[in-house]
Parts: C-alpha cells; structure tokens; sequence
C-alpha cells in the first residue's frame, strides 16, 4: 500500500515555487479549512491516506506551519507545479487550484507542539501572505455548452465547455481535468490537458484518452 502511494506522488524538497499553493515557503502559517468545528484534520505519516496517522489538528488552532515539503500526485499537477519557478498563468493557476481542492497536494507541516506529518492541503488555507481561496476553474455564468456521455465501464463523462470554447472541464471516473481547445479537422470537441489525456468527439459521441494511453468510448 505505502509503496503504491508513493507511485503517486512526487516529494517536493526543493526551494519553494513562486506558487505558494503548489509549494507553501517553510514556516508559511496555515489554517484547516472545510472540517467541521468537532472535527479534526489528520496528519499521517506520508502524503497519502494510507499512511499511519500520527497526529490530528483542531479547526482553529494556532501555530501550524509549512515545513516547506509538498507533494503532488504525478501528471498534470506535478507537470504544472514543477514549471512553476517563474509564476504560473491564468490556466496554469486554475490547474494547481484545482489539484489542491481535488486532495491532490498534500502538504508537510508541523504542529506548535512540535509534531511534524503530512495533511491534505484541500484542508489546509494558506493564512499567510493573504490567503488564496480555492475556486472552480470557471464561475457557472462562464459555462458555455454541458454535455453528458454515457461511457464504457459504467462510467459518465461530463464536458464543461466555458464561454470562448477554449478550456473546458472534463469529469470522468472521479477526476476533474482541465483541457485546451486543439484544432480538428472533422470532431468539433477536441481538448487535451497537460498530462497527455485528451478527448476528440461530438454531440453524439466522445472518445476520452486517460494519460496512460487507455481509451474509454462514449455515447449521448
């Protein structure tokens, strides 16, 4: 399981990005979010639920911080978070958000109390430096076309095209990419992302491409 995990994400030890969502700088204050007020966050042993819990931080609680390590499951949000020394653009931007609200950034950090693990950073706020909320990709008065395809495996694809047919939102099997508009000659949906995944079809059909080369057909 831990080696699987692992498999996942890649460890970030390297001076932090100039995306503090991507790679908080070490000692960045932070704040859980999005947990009830009886609840807690979990802290665990590796950046990822499998690991063994190690500590738990209370909604509200003071002096938890960024040990400045981060990881980002592989793929679009590693590929995009890693190119980040320079400041990301607007689609770049949208991406790491929405990686960090899809529990796929997880960040190192450490209790007043002295107690160091790694945490979701979908429930962790950046309190310094003014904080950044995680918003959609696109605001709903911005979504242009929605379609929704039944797919291969039981499985539903959902496109969200916003407004000036450039970036749309594919949602499939549980995960949420953000895609491009790339010219086609015949299929008027034709989208990638940045990890290899693409998708190329019509009003009436869809063929989704998963970043590892497998492919799933849709129907409406």
């Amino acid at each position: 399981m831990i080696l699987r995990a692992l498999g996942l994400f890649l460890l970030s030890a390297l001076p932090a990005s100039a995306e503090a969502i991507c790679d908080p700088v070490k000692g960045t204050p932070l704040a859980v979010t999005g947990v009830a007020a009886n609840d807690t966050l979990n802290m665990r042993s590796g950046p990822a639920a499998s690991y063994a819990l190690v500590s738990r931080i209370r909604p509200g609680e003071r002096g938890v911080t960024s040990t400045g390590r981060a990881s980002r499951a592989k793929g679009q949000c590693e590929t995009t978070c890693s190119g980040a020394e320079g400041g990301l653009n607007d689609t770049g931007r949208s991406i790491a958000y929405g990686c960090k609200a899809n529990g796929r950034i997880w960040y190192e950090v450490r209790r007043a109390n002295g107690d160091v693990g790694w945490a979701s950073a979908k429930f962790l706020e950046l309190a310094g430096e003014g904080a950044v909320p995680v918003v959609p990709i696109a605001p709903a008065p911005d979504v242009e076309t929605r379609l929704r395809y039944a797919c291969s495996s039981n499985q539903r694809l959902t496109l969200v095209i916003y407004r000036g047919g450039d970036k749309a939102n594919v949602m499939i099997g549980g995960e949420t990419y953000l895609v491009l508009r790339r010219e086609h000659l015949v299929l008027p949906y034709s989208f990638a992302a940045g990890d290899g995944a693409r998708l190329r079809g019509g009003a009436s059909m869809a063929e989704w491409r998963w970043p590892d080369g497998r492919s799933t057909h849709c129907t409406r």
